[in-house]
């Protein structure tokens, strides 16, 4: 078959693609799901389903006949944006209504908008649901500049404050709280393509669909505000007339290699933003059988060890994942594997999903606006919830972007081994449990591309994509990488480092040395940056004592945060451990694990331990850093040399860290071993 086949009508539409030798599978989408948004579900088609490859079109479309084999519901897997206080857009509304059921309550559309009180909060008349039905909104406040709805109910009857024809009070008897308020988007707009040519209804094939919608989310502020000062006008009819909150903009990418989302939030005025570009409801189980889920750089969270297959029907309670829960507390949760076993542990068919290091989804910016969470799961669904921000403040103007993938995985299979392309570039991922002396990914279409480390990675790869494929080995149980693969890059010459030979060492900064003495500098860590032109793998890290002291020297790596411009708070790429410094010469620490130091900017750290008794000396650089620095709100840190970060009262192992300031040491002299 074709790589894909794309069925409409209207708004439905199927996609047909291959899953494996003898079957294909069958996505739906709805460009009118709920309130017009683009959905991932419809009446004909309402669960992606396995049908055999010899499958007519009349049987899979309009309506999946008896062939299929549903394996995933995925009727709420579009994604809303979270405000701090309630789910918004996709196919939600602001959840902070109160459903009154008063029968013949008498009130009509001329009441809309007017203003009720329970005798300590005032409500809004949003909507006459019907002749027995009232919709109220809620009162908001505002903090520091956002406004937030409450989530309350009336404590008594509501009477009437202003703005009403029919001003019976209205009782409470009735009443449902937390109800949505819809509409709560509106200038809603769609197109779909497949390869670039628009889709009218019938039947197509092609390589790639693609569907986009923009669309405005008023603010709740806005909502309640626009409906008191027009009282008789219902809010649905006057949408563009609220001041809008932000603009969402989704894009929905099919092909033979899955499902890609794109989503932008753009701010158009100031509030909080919780968002995750997509959401993943669990895999169909079969009868008897289980779903086992593996996460990378996850270990124990709600009572479930990620790093190996959990089983996700037992999960007790809504899970966070955390730094806290992850093994490298920078590289936020960002990707699962999960199977549907049957009662004989049996793999029925399994799903990839989670995000791209690309936009505000790289790691080292997505790990300073997710330090709440970075994924979550919820117990009572086992739905997956992957966080691209956890409660980041944008300004009017202001924007964050993202983007998912998720890919349906055939059985058997020992490893998620996959290519993921978005527009721009190709990502390699690996997961994999089980323990493999050596084997091999093939990737044919990545023939010596450069492999770079740009997500949670505990597994060793060749730098370039051979003839063969990747290959990688795994000792112990439980691999994780995800790369980049990069064009090769025209050189001048060997880049120290980068390329020169495993098990050679290189200066990470060569030139003319000086000896500095750590007076002073007891149990403070200084942060030098340091760059690399390309992604290191290095197992030895090792300075020169001069002059000996007392105690140990304490190093190693804190990764870079574009966005302050200075190191990582979260903790460290890697703790180097200490070497000692009662004894002049060069003092090695050997890594029981290699680290990739990453390309670009990062910081190499030291701090001075144990016993401060005598400072040592270290052969340093004379050359300096020619950096730029951020002193603070004062000038006064300008005199002096200066060379990097300062961190006070740094004892044991490298951790988390508060910058207390800048330093004026320059940096010793480091040599790395290549791994």
């Amino acid at each position: 078959m074709p790589e894909l086949i794309v069925y409409r009508s209207n708004a439905l539409m199927s996609v047909r693609s291959r899953f494996d030798s003898t079957r294909d599978l069958v996505m739906p989408a709805n460009l009118a799901y709920a309130e017009a948004m683009v959905g991932m579900w419809h009446s004909g088609l309402p669960q992606v389903t396995l049908v055999p490859s010899t499958a007519t079109d009349a049987q899979v479309w309009p309506v999946m006949s008896a062939v299929g084999t549903k394996i995933h519901d995925t009727s709420d897997d579009n994604c809303p944006i979270n405000t701090g206080w309630s789910y918004v857009g996709g196919n939600h509304g602001y959840n902070v209504g109160n459903q009154i059921v008063v029968t013949n309550h008498g009130k009509t559309t001329v009441d809309v908008g007017s203003q009720w009180t329970d005798g300590t909060r005032t409500f809004t008349l949003l909507a006459i649901t019907n002749a027995d039905s009232l919709l109220f909104g809620n009162p908001y406040t505002i903090i520091d500049g956002i406004a937030q709805g409450a989530r309350v109910k009336p404590a008594a009857p509501l009477t009437h404050l202003s703005g009403a024809t029919h001003t019976t009070t209205v009782p409470i008897t009735g009443l449902t709280p937390d109800v949505q308020i819809r509409p709560a988007t509106h200038s809603h707009t769609v197109t779909v393509e497949l390869d670039g040519r628009p889709v009218p209804d019938g039947r197509f094939t092609g390589q790639e669909l693609t569907i986009r919608e923009s669309y405005l989310i008023p603010s709740y502020q806005g909502m309640i505000d626009t409906a008191r000062t027009n009282i008789g006008t219902p809010i649905a009819t006057i949408m563009s007339r609220i001041p809008s909150l932000c603009r969402i903009s989704n894009v929905y990418r099919w092909s033979q290699g899955g499902l890609l989302v794109g989503q932008t939030v753009a701010a158009l005025e100031r509030f909080t933003v919780n968002a995750g570009v997509t959401q993943c409801h669990p895999l169909t189980p079969v009868a008897g059988g289980t779903r086992r889920q593996f996460m990378p750089n996850v270990g124990t969270a709600g009572g479930l060890n990620w790093s190996g297959w959990a089983n996700i029907d037992t999960l007790p309670a809504l899970t966070d994942f955390t730094p806290a829960t992850l093994t490298n507390p920078l590289m936020p949760a960002s990707s699962m594997t999960q199977w549907v076993l049957n009662s004989g542990q049996v793999q029925q068919w399994g799903i990839a999903v989670g995000l791209l290091p690309v936009a505000d989804g790289m790691p080292e910016i997505r790990s300073g606006h997710t330090t709440a969470k970075s994924w979550f799961i919820t117990s009572s669904l086992r739905k997956n919830y992957p966080q691209l921000v956890w409660g980041r403040t944008l300004e009017a103007g202001e924007s964050v972007t993202g983007t998912a993938y998720r890919r349906y995985l055939a059985p058997p299979s020992a490893a998620t081994e996959i290519v993921v392309s978005d527009s721009t570039d190709d990502f390699v991922m690996i997961e994999r449990v089980d323990a493999v002396a050596q084997t091999q990914m093939a990737a044919p279409e990545l023939f010596h591309r450069l492999l770079v480390p740009a997500g949670p990675t505990n597994l060793t790869v060749p730098d370039r994509v051979a003839a063969g494929g990747i290959s990688y080995g795994m000792p112990v149980p439980t691999g994780y990488g995800m790369w980049r693969a990069e064009p090769g890059k025209a050189r001048v010459g060997p880049l120290p480092g980068a390329t020169c030979p495993r098990g050679s060492y290189f200066l990470l900064l060569a030139g003319p040395t000086q000896q500095v003495t750590y007076t002073g500098t007891y149990q403070s860590l200084l942060l030098h940056p340091v760059y690399l032109a390309e992604p290191t793998p290095v197992d030895r890290a090792c300075v020169e004592v001069t002059v000996a002291g007392t105690g140990v020297v304490r190093h190693g790596v804190y990764a870079h945060d574009p966005t302050t411009g200075r190191p990582a708070v979260l903790g460290p790429i890697a703790d180097f451990g200490s070497v000692d410094v009662t004894a002049v010469g060069v003092q090695e620490s050997v890594l029981a694990v290699p680290v990739v130091l990453p390309a670009g900017w990062h910081w190499y750290g030291h701090a001075w331990q144990s016993s401060g008794v005598t400072p040592p000396t270290l052969r340093a650089s004379s050359a300096g850093g020619a950096t730029t620095l951020n002193l603070g709100t004062s000038s006064a840190a300008m005199t002096g040399d200066r060379f990097g970060y300062e961190v006070t009262g740094t004892t044991g192992a490298l951790a988390a860290i508060t910058i207390a300031g800048v330093h004026q040491l320059p940096p010793p002299r480091v040599a790395y071993r290549r791994a």
